[in-house]
């Protein structure tokens, strides 16, 4: 802090822009207040485009400053002595707190950096004020801080993306359906660590639940009608409107879906539409006489109900089948002979 002197630092894996917004809330935190001013570097984690009368910010860490009521005012670029209090820091903390210690985890480190920033950089005498930070702090500075909002900070980090012919955007390694009257438009995603919103203009098009990496949140109807008609109807949607309809109707999707789900998905698709057409019964009649004829195929199905043999009785012959004598050829001739005996 630029009064004090009072540090706050932490450690992160990489600076990127959840890492930047993650490392400023934890140090209001830390403070217990928000200064009225923001002095960084020009990174790119924060810093789109450096400017001496208007630089550009990404959007987070707009949404950041705006929650806290702080403003963004980033050092000239190439002029490090700007900020020097920041400068200075860099080597104090390097041969302070990092000399000769060793840690296993980030949380470690940071739980000890925090006790080192309290202890013993807050309780130093510092060369320029020669006075203590931490006290410093205490007495003067943390009134003039402006108090934490009630209502905690929600990370969220900006993408832009354009729509492509799938109908999906895709940020932060994950993929997000958009209505496909949006097709080749680029739009702005906000990704937090629950939902990914997606904009146009400012406007919201579309909210999903965040999906991990390489997954996607489809809504099948931001498709196309005919499309989206097809592609919602999953095998296991199948499975759960053919037992709606019939036994049979069932026994055949299940048949053909086990053949080859890909192959015959349609088919099955195409029975299913003949009991919007015949109506349920009907088509679980046709189906029962397909099995019975081994061949449950869209056409064998489709033919039995054009012809109306599904309102016919099955008939089937049966032929007699002679019994088979079991107990031995001994037995059986000497049964042959006590016939011809009797007979005689």
């Amino acid at each position: 802090l630029a009064h004090s002197r009072h540090l706050f630092a932490c450690v992160v894996h990489r600076m990127d822009r959840a890492a930047w917004l993650q490392s400023h809330v934890a140090g209001f935190e830390f403070w217990g207040g928000v200064p009225a001013r923001l002095v960084p570097d020009n990174l790119g984690s924060g810093v789109m485009k450096a400017d001496l009368y208007d630089p550009k910010f990404n959007r987070s860490y707009e949404e950041l400053a705006c929650h806290y009521g702080c403003l963004i005012d980033p050092a000239r670029a190439g002029k490090p002595r700007d900020k020097p209090r920041i400068e200075r820091m860099v080597p104090y903390i390097r041969d302070s707190f990092w000399k000769g210690r060793t840690f296993l985890s980030l949380e470690e480190i940071n739980q000890a950096l925090r006790e080192w920033c309290l202890k013993v950089a807050g309780m130093r005498i510092h060369g320029t004020t020669r006075e203590r930070p931490l006290e410093s702090f205490l007495a003067v500075e943390k009134t003039a801080l402006k108090p934490l909002p009630r209502d905690p900070f929600e990370i969220a980090t900006w993408y832009r993306a354009k729509m492509g012919d799938d109908c999906h955007v895709y940020a932060a390694s994950g993929g997000y359906s958009v209505p496909y009257q949006y097709r080749g438009k680029v739009l702005d995603v906000r990704i937090t660590s629950t939902l990914a919103q997606c904009f146009l203009d400012h406007e919201l098009v579309k909210t999903h639940p965040r999906v991990g990496r390489g997954k996607r949140s489809t809504d099948w109807n931001d498709y196309p009608p005919d499309k989206g008609a097809f592609f919602s109807r999953t095998p296991d949607w199948c499975r759960s409107k053919a037992r709606k309809m019939g036994d049979a109707v069932s026994e055949v999707v299940e048949v053909l879906l086990a053949d080859h789900l890909l192959h015959h998905l349609r088919q099955v698709h195409g029975i299913l539409r003949l009991g919007e057409k015949y109506g349920e019964r009907r088509l679980d009649a046709a189906c029962r006489r397909a099995l019975d004829f081994g061949d449950p195929a869209y056409r064998t199905i489709k033919s039995i109900l054009e012809k109306g043999l599904d309102q016919e009785m099955l008939i089937t012959t049966v032929v007699p089948v002679a019994g088979a004598f079991l107990r031995g050829p001994q037995e059986l001739f000497a049964s042959i002979a006590e016939e011809r005996k009797e007979a005689f």
